[in-house]
């Protein structure tokens, strides 16, 4: 037998009877879950039938089938009819809006001070990370958002939308796809934010001089500079929301 086929062999899914115990649906869900997670369900592939699910794993088809349910809702499988069961991707606002909801949910005031602390330890380092890793081909995407930016200096909605996708493009240029999730997270606030002080008569003279700061440390790749132009930009943009909130509540 070739190594090839060895290693072929050993990621072939392999369920085991998972036992009689309560929460049977649940200890299904995971027994799933961990053949996706470790290779051996590959996205794309189709699930046993639910009749040899249940044969495998020693529970009935009511269970597997709340399981497979589960992981439906989830979106890591997808039932297609006359087709079958089928490994799903899991996309990226899968994994952030539980987080997401969670904030929104989590019987806590979330305030202007809490965002710009996170945004603060998260930003500041991704600024950082994105100088000192950056590819030929983020400063490319940069550049061309920070013109789009000048050019929306008078279409408020735009100008939004633009800032926020610099911010998400400065997260991917670290290479590290953790930080884009994790600010990904917060994003939908951070929009909610930007929607409210996106009219500001002087945003765009106030904001965008600390846009181009940082693309200019980030493309020289001056790591310390990148850190201080986040910082004083997440500093503006909380005076401008206070600003706001004070204006609204006089």
């Amino acid at each position: 037998m070739t190594d090839v086929m060895m290693v072929q062999k050993k990621r072939i899914a392999r369920f085991r009877k998972v036992g009689r115990k309560e929460g049977l649906a649940d200890v299904v869900v995971r027994a799933i879950q961990e053949q996706i997670f470790d290779g051996r369900l590959v996205i794309g592939s189709l699930l046993p039938s639910q009749e040899e699910l249940a044969e495998r794993l020693g529970v009935s088809r009511p269970v597997v089938r709340e399981a497979i349910r589960s992981l439906v809702a989830k979106g890591m499988l997808d039932s297609r009819q006359g087709v079958g069961t089928v490994v799903r991707a899991v996309t990226h606002e899968q994994i952030t809006a539980p987080l997401s909801l969670f904030l929104r949910t989590c019987g806590q005031e979330v305030n202007l001070e809490h965002l710009h602390e996170v945004r603060s330890i998260l930003e500041v380092g991704n600024a950082s990370l994105a100088a000192e890793h950056r590819s030929e081909a983020d400063v490319e995407d940069l550049v061309r958002i920070r013109n789009e930016m000048k050019a929306a200096a008078d279409n408020a909605e735009v100008f939004a939308e633009l800032d926020s996708e610099f911010h998400i493009r400065v997260s991917q240029a670290t290479q590290n796809p953790l930080l884009t999730l994790l600010l990904g997270s917060i994003q939908k606030m951070m929009a909610e934010v930007r929607v409210l002080v996106s009219r500001q008569p002087d945003l765009f003279d106030r904001v965008m001089p600390t846009h181009i700061s940082l693309l200019n440390c980030i493309m020289t790749q001056d790591s310390a500079g990148a850190r201080a132009a986040m910082r004083e930009h997440l500093q503006i943009a909380l005076e401008i929301q206070k600003e706001l909130l004070d204006t609204k509540a006089t």
